[in-house]
This record gives structure tokens, sequence and C-alpha cells, in this order.
């Protein structure tokens, strides 16, 4: 009998070590924008240390499966999406992203990069979303096109 009882023991133990990305909650939560990155390229790090969530001027907020509101720096957004999870695993999920419309609130004074971050954000067609690990603090999404840059944000 303490056999058993201790087979289900072990067997508990790890499973708890897995992390696994729950496709149910997908994207939900507020995201904060790290960076613009390209699959052409190597880095050393792409959330460095110096990294500061709170000063992030770029958010997404994923209400709901279909809702969404964003801060684009002065700009305010809202706007509906839709994801569909082709490949989930332990590490990643990823599959597809569309940016069903996007309106923006109020029309402050609106920068080149907000514009090249808002373009770019409507423009996804992708996504791959990694849960923390001992590897990593935050949860990762990376938005992403046909081309070679992504978006990058984090999520505690």
């Amino acid at each position: 009998m303490y056999k058993i009882l201790l087979t289900f023991l072990i067997f508990g133990v790890f499973q708890c070590d897995k992390t696994e990305v729950n496709a149910e909650k997908g994207l939900f939560g507020e995201w904060r924008y790290v960076g613009t990155f390209s699959h052409l390229a190597s880095y050393k790090c792409e959330v460095c240390e110096d990294f500061d969530f709170d000063k992030s001027i770029y958010r997404l907020n994923f209400l709901d499966a279909n809702n969404y509101t964003a801060k684009i720096n002065l700009l305010n957004a809202t706007g509906e999406y839709s994801i569909s999870f082709d490949d989930t695993n332990t590490e990643v999920s990823m599959g597809t992203f569309e940016n069903l419309n996007i309106q923006i609130l109020n029309k402050p004074y609106e920068t080149e990069a907000d514009s090249k971050f808002q373009t770019m954000f409507t423009e996804s067609t992708n996504f791959s979303l990694s849960p923390n690990n001992a590897k990593q603090t935050f949860d990762e999404l990376r938005l992403g096109s046909n081309n070679s840059e992504y978006l990058l944000f984090v999520r505690k």
C-alpha cells in the first residue's frame, strides 16, 4: 500500500515541475511592450535586466477571448481580435492572430515610433506565447507577421 502511495507522490511531484501554457487562459491580462526584434538577428537578451516593466509606454490588455484595450504611448485604443492555437506544448504555444479592428479613442500627438508600433500590431498574423520559468521572470508574447520583425511583450 505504501509503495503505491509513494509512486503516486513521486509522479505528482514530477508533474508539478512542468510549465504548461493554459490554452484557455491564452492572452488574457495586461502585456507590456519590451521592444521590436528581428528573427534574422541574434540577441544576447531580449528582456534584459535593465527592463523596467512599469515604464513601458505601450501596453495591451486582452480583456477576454475577443476584446482588448491598448495604450500606445498617449493613444488610447480598443479593438477586437481572434486567435487560434496551432501548436501547444509544455513550453510554447503558437498560433494565428488576427486583429479584427482597432479604434483609436483619442488623437494626441503621435510619434513615428507610435505609428510603427500601431502598424506592426494591426498587421500581426501570428503569435507565440511562452510562460515564465526558471530562465525567464515573465510570460512572453511575440506578435509577428510575414516580415522578419516581431513585437515582444511580457506579463507578470
